[in-house]
């Protein structure tokens, strides 16, 4: 395997933002139409297709900000790879195996990749999670007492009676000593942020902004960083794996196909709002790239 690949985009030269960190915690490989999807049924792609991915990156990102360091998402579990009873067992487990699979050195664990940066845990002001599927919230468990925002329609879905069957882990997501704060986005007349038209500004700043982008998952949520003199980042979760898919209209055959590409329009409508604006995805091995391009 290859040593944990990261990328950072240097502070701007003013303003509340500081650097941003794009971490790789781990690889998946998945089925091609969890990346392009034609709108094939999640279940009829599952039992049969024959190919994967080739491996790709599970990504997590570190912002800096004068009130304090934000992380977002937590990456895949090392424990999915070595606990023989990390998934449900039965057909349910088959098919979270089926789906995708995993590999997470030590050297690629959260806890581990945050030190070398110099962001320690203890450190975090506070974490948001893109949404709750295990590549995404499979490390909550290290934020003990660090404060964890998640959308409010993504939190429902733990009071399912099968959360698994939407992705949720509830098993290993519900982690002792992690505080949950739900997001309720709010109506927003900034006019840079029509497509969305409400959002969640963490800091009431208008530099870390948190904008619904359901489809993948009924709460997926992606954050909007705004940097001063630099480029404006979109830290876009699993809307899409390739951002060069989403002028196209083409998303992931995983969740609401209508919602996700509604999502996508309105992403490629604040593109046009915000020139430059760099949409970054958890699994896009073009990420680390694009964070890393001078201002």
């Amino acid at each position: 395997m290859p040593a944990p690949a990261r990328a950072s985009s240097p502070a701007p030269s003013a303003g509340p933002v500081g650097a941003v960190h794009a971490l790789t915690v781990g690889r998946v490989r998945v089925r091609p139409k969890n990346i392009a999807g034609t709108g094939t049924p999640m279940l009829w792609w599952t039992l049969t297709a024959r190919t994967w991915s080739d491996w790709l990156p599970v990504h997590v990102f570190v912002v800096e900000h004068e009130r304090g360091t934000v992380l977002f998402d937590t990456g895949q579990s090392r424990a999915s790879v070595t606990e023989p009873d990390y998934y449900p067992r039965g057909p349910l487990g088959w098919v979270y195996r089926r789906q995708a699979a995993f590999r997470v050195e030590p050297e690629d664990e959260l806890v581990t990749q945050l030190a070398e940066i110099g962001h320690p845990v203890s450190s975090l002001s506070l974490a948001v999670i893109s949404h709750l599927h295990q590549d995404h919230a499979g490390n909550v468990a290290a934020l003990a007492g660090t404060p964890v925002l998640v959308s409010a329609a993504e939190l429902a879905l733990l009071d399912e009676r099968t959360p698994e069957l939407h992705g949720v882990l509830p098993a290993h997501v519900r982690a002792p000593g992690v505080t949950f704060t739900p997001v309720h986005v709010a109506p927003t007349d900034d006019p840079l942020l029509a497509p969305f038209g409400a959002d969640h500004d963490i800091h009431g700043d208008g530099t870390l902004l948190l904008v619904p982008t359901p489809g993948h998952s009924p709460g997926s949520m992606s954050l909007l960083i705004r940097r001063g003199d630099a480029p404006p980042l979109l830290l876009v979760g699993d809307v899409t794996y390739d951002h060069t898919l989403l002028p196209r209209g083409i998303v992931p055959d995983v969740g609401d196909r209508p919602t996700q590409l509604e999502t996508a329009r309105r992403i490629v409508a604040l593109q046009s709002l915000l020139p430059g604006l760099r949409v970054l995805a958890a699994h896009d091995p073009a990420t680390l790239t694009a964070l890393a391009a001078p201002h």
